[in-house]
């Protein structure tokens, strides 16, 4: 049986998370339904409440200090050689820090990545006003601060930004 790794895993967790109106149920093939993902709740007030799927509400972690400051000691600024890749399914995402080639890339790249849905982990973040700015520069865009070693080893890569589609990895 193929190994698949862990980053995709994650990689697809969190672009099924980043889109709002989508939900795990929505892209399986099969038999999956709705009602084998609901949540059950416990009643409140001697009240049932009827059951329902749940999205993840992202930003609802509004205090993300606990996560700060977030440190991928494989990756750096620097250029990215594109190459193609041959990952079927997997929804576009892309690495970026605080680093000004990396906001800069991400203001020149901020309509395309809205277009294709693409999430983001900011892979080298100090702090709330440096995570602020990585936001502010593509604004309606999910960026997320995460550990980037794991995709970067396993996707073999030592630079960002970096966009990763099912298709290619480019800068």
């Amino acid at each position: 049986m193929k190994r698949i790794p862990n980053a995709y895993y994650f990689v697809m967790l969190l672009a099924a998370l980043a889109q709002p109106g989508l939900s795990f149920a929505d892209g399986q093939p099969g038999g999956f339904t709705h009602p084998q993902f609901e949540a059950s709740r416990l009643p409140i007030n001697n009240k049932t409440q009827p059951a329902r799927a749940i999205h993840a509400d992202l930003s609802a972690f509004a205090d993300e200090t606990w996560i700060l400051p977030v440190r991928s000691s494989h990756l750096s600024p620097g250029p990215v050689t594109s190459r193609t890749m041959n990952m079927p399914g997997l929804r576009p995402f892309f690495l970026i820090g605080e680093d000004p080639q990396s906001l800069a890339w991400l203001r020149q790249h901020a309509t395309e990545l809205q277009e294709m849905s693409a999430a983001g982990l900011a892979v080298e973040v100090t702090n709330t006003e440096a995570l602020a700015r990585i936001r502010a520069s593509a604004p309606g865009i999910t960026i997320l601060p995460v550990n980037g070693n794991d995709i970067a080893t396993r996707l073999r890569f030592e630079h960002y930004p970096v966009l990763i589609t099912a298709t290619s990895l480019e800068q």
